[in-house]
């Protein structure tokens, strides 16, 4: 399973905000956060599923399972499970061949994960599933839901895994005894990434009904305390320098199950320098972008913050978490008319990261900006295989590693014209869907990588080659 982005798929599908709302997850949280509400929870392996890329999220889909261990719902003797992932819905789960999950599984609309505050449908999506080729219409199988948000996770060696197991294991037996538990990250708003920068070495407290008990998080950020007796609870998380959201959680532990309070928290890191021009001069009001780097040192997806320079060229970027992070301009952003300048790394000694400890302030030394490019005239002519222009059909130029630096349709010559820059490199694709619902295709030219050099610049793409993917 994958989360989405809603504003790629709206962007690549054509579907207009109006018609499609988010599916907004928090978690996920543990096991026996969902197991009271699912109808079926179960480890198995995805042996079948009718999926279907072209559709995007417009899915009628079907996923079988082959059951491996059973904890809920289902009795000794079923070996596999039909789910729907969230056919119509923008909370639809992908599910893969050979996967092996935990799944949570519900038995209906009305019954919900805890950590799905919105499930949205696609208007006009009313009509019932065609079953698969092969089932029986007339033995029609049970299905049970299990969408994004669901619970359902792929079983990994971490150690949230398999005390999710272990506590399975024992709902089942009849002896799993009432708990609070939950995760403290790092900084998760700051980037789209998994898994979620665990926190290790925070103090939660736990208070209410004449018991106050403290336990710290573990190297992956998770903390636990057991046999708590059913009621209300308070817990607050301290470790210094760093903040909590909202600072403590109130939660309600049932008698079977368990109460789950999560934790963001955010260290005041600080990062300052000055931007120079290309003859050496302060450069005012200048975007500067910081990006947050993985463990590897490469950025996380959306992991970027900006700020213009001052009068003076001075720039400063604060609340940043403990970590690895570049400093630069269109790192993040493509080059355009506006901002025209190749992108360009702080660096210092043949280093180009700086990293920070929880809490850290640095100012770093300066670095400069190139000579802005000059802007040059880029014209795409799009034909179809037969020679006719291709009108409405989508000409994009990106940099780099996939930045979008420049779009637009066709008009009604199959002409599109932008700006474009000398001396940086773009790749520019011509592409359009076809098809009717459910047999969609990419017609597309095929990538050609461009450096514009000093006068206007004419290509002619041919639509010739065809996909099931946009990308």
């Amino acid at each position: 399973m994958r989360a989405r982005l809603l504003s790629a798929l709206v962007t690549i599908l054509g579907f207009s905000p109006a018609n499609i709302s988010a599916c907004s997850c928090r978690g996920p949280a543990p096991a026996c956060a969902y197991v009271s509400r699912a109808a079926v929870v179960f480890i198995g392996k995805v042996a079948f599923t009718d999926h279907d890329p072209a559709r995007g999220i417009r899915q009628q889909t079907f996923v079988r399972f082959a059951v491996e261990e059973a904890f809920k719902g289902l009795s000794p003797d079923v070996r596999e499970v039909w789910i729907d992932p969230g056919s119509f819905t923008s909370c639809y789960a992908e599910y893969s061949i050979g996967q092996r999950l935990l799944v949570f599984a519900y038995g209906g609309a009305r019954m919900m994960p805890p950590d799905t505050p919105m499930m949205s449908v696609i208007s006009g999506q009313s009509k019932p599933k065609p079953l698969p080729a092969g089932v029986n219409p007339t033995e029609r199988p049970v299905v049970y839901l299990a969408p994004e948000c669901s619970g359902t996770s792929e079983i990994g060696a971490n150690g949230q895994a398999l005390a999710d197991i272990d506590y399975l294991r024992r709902y089942r037996a009849g002896n799993a005894s009432p708990l609070a538990r939950g995760r403290v990250v790092e900084d998760e708003d700051f980037g789209i990434f998994w898994p979620l920068p665990g926190l290790r070495g925070v103090t939660l407290t736990l208070t209410g009904n004449g018991i106050t008990r403290s336990t710290p998080t573990d190297a992956d950020g998770y903390y636990v305390f057991n046999d708590v007796p059913a009621g209300n609870y308070i817990i607050r998380p301290s470790l210094k320098p760093y903040v909590a959201e909202g600072r403590a959680r109130r939660i309600e532990i049932p008698t079977v199950g368990c109460g789950v309070a999560d934790f963001n928290m955010k260290a005041p890191g600080v990062i300052e320098g000055i931007l120079l021009d290309a003859s050496g001069q302060v450069a005012a009001n200048v975007p500067v972008e910081v990006l947050r780097l993985d463990a590897e040192g490469k950025p996380i997806y959306y992991a970027q913050k900006e700020e213009k320079t001052s009068w003076n060229g001075r720039y400063r970027f604060e609340g940043l978490p403990s970590g690895s992070f570049q400093i630069g301009v269109n790192l993040f952003n493509a080059p355009d008319t506006k901002m025209p300048y190749a992108a360009t790394h702080w660096t210092e000694h043949g280093r180009s990261s700086i990293h920070l400890v929880a809490g850290e302030r640095k100012r770093i030394t300066s670095f400069q900006l190139p000579r802005p490019a000059a802007v040059r005239s880029f014209q795409a002519e799009v034909h179809w295989p037969d020679g006719r222009r291709a009108s409405s059909v989508m000409v994009w130029a990106t940099v780099g590693d996939d930045r979008a630096a420049a779009s637009g349709e066709t008009d009604a010559n199959g002409v599109k014209r932008f700006d474009v820059l000398e001396g940086i490199t773009y790749v520019i694709e011509a592409k359009i869907w076809i098809g009717s619902e459910g047999e969609r295709e990419v017609a597309r030219s095929g990538a050609v990588e461009l450096t514009p050099g000093s006068g206007p610049i004419h290509r002619k793409f041919i639509l010739s080659k065809r996909t099931k993917d946009y990308r």
